[in-house]
């Protein structure tokens, strides 16, 4: 019995952090972007369903739809104070797109 109930809150738990999920677009934005996508620009932070019900799409560069899929880190980089960066990525170079060298 406790088994179940501990399997059950898990469940319960896990699908309140899915959809709690923080994502970002601006009020006249089409789409819906994670922290570090470059595209963000001026976003505010809403929850991904609140961007849904307004009609805005996932963002085609950062894929904020993936996002739990992914393995996110807090970004290496550091800030001009010299501060660690506070952005969370899943990129394979353990760096945000603002602390990623242009290709």
């Amino acid at each position: 019995m406790k088994k179940l109930i501990v399997v059950l809150v898990l469940l319960v738990g896990g699908v309140l952090v899915g959809r709690a999920q923080t994502v970002y677009s601006s009020a006249k934005g089409e789409k819906y972007h994670t922290a570090d996508c470059r595209l963000s620009g001026d976003a505010d932070g809403m929850s991904m369903d609140k961007a849904k019900k307004a009609g805005k799409k996932a963002c085609d560069v950062c894929k904020p739809n993936e996002l739990g899929k992914a393995s996110l880190k807090q970004c290496e980089g550091k800030t001009k104070e010299g501060v660690r960066c506070k952005r969370m990525t899943a990129s394979k170079g353990k760096k945000c797109y603002q602390h990623t060298a242009p290709k």
